[in-house]
């Protein structure tokens, strides 16, 4: 009775799976929607990376590496078509570009190498090739806390030759402010025939009052 009881239980995992295979397969879109299309760190790097380029470039999120640059003419058909699959295999986070004409400024990628398995935490040697022989700007800026917009806008402005924009100073605590203008004495100015009047000393007020008494 037992085994009976374990073979119709094994045939009923049997059916469950066979059941499961065939639901899957004769599905074409077993896919459901995202959360998010940015990770925390992404959305909240791409808001500094908007405040720091403001109107200047506009910026591409995840775009294909073949979108960036492409095979060269005369290319032999076999190392067209390994290039082409390795360009498209590859994903950088934003790219920056004109917003006239849309020419590409340049690439930046996030990296997360706290562990070394992080998010492109080891350099891809192809990517930098490629984007060095095209001659694309490529930047690779460390996943941290702390960033503010003028970092990233100076690590751009280093990265494409331009000038680094300095914070104003800050001051932390009280600052004692002096005056802006000379103060002007609340004393009416004295005139020439007017005399100042003279500063007394204690004796010497001390004797007035004296004779005053005695002249009462």
């Amino acid at each position: 009775m037992e085994f009976v009881l374990l073979l119709i239980l094994l045939l009923v995992i049997v059916v469950a799976l066979v059941a499961n295979r065939f639901a899957h397969n004769g599905n074409p879109f077993p896919v459901q929607k995202r959360n998010s299309i940015f990770s925390p760190v992404e959305r909240s790097f791409l808001q500094l990376l908007e405040q720091a380029v403001s109107t200047e470039y506009k910026i591409l999120n995840r775009v294909k590496l073949a979108d960036i640059v492409e095979v060269k003419q005369g290319v032999a058909d076999k190392a067209r078509n390994s290039t082409l699959q390795k360009l498209n295999a590859k994903y950088l986070d934003f790219v920056l570009c004109d917003p006239a004409d849309m020419r590409i400024i340049a690439v930046i990628d996030l990296v997360n190498n706290s562990t070394k398995e992080g998010h492109k935490a080891i350099p891809d040697w192809f990517v930098n090739g490629a984007l060095d022989a095209a001659t694309v700007p490529y930047l690779r800026m460390k996943i941290k806390t702390g960033y503010t917009a003028n970092d990233i806008q100076n690590a751009i402005a280093n990265r494409l030759g331009k000038p680094i924009t300095k914070p104003e100073p800050t001051f932390k605590g009280l600052v004692k402010k002096g005056p802006t203008r000379p103060v002007r004495s609340l004393k009416p100015a004295s005139n020439g025939n007017i005399l100042p009047t003279p500063v007394l000393s204690r004796s010497q007020i001390k004797a007035q009052q004296t004779a005053l008494i005695q002249a009462s």
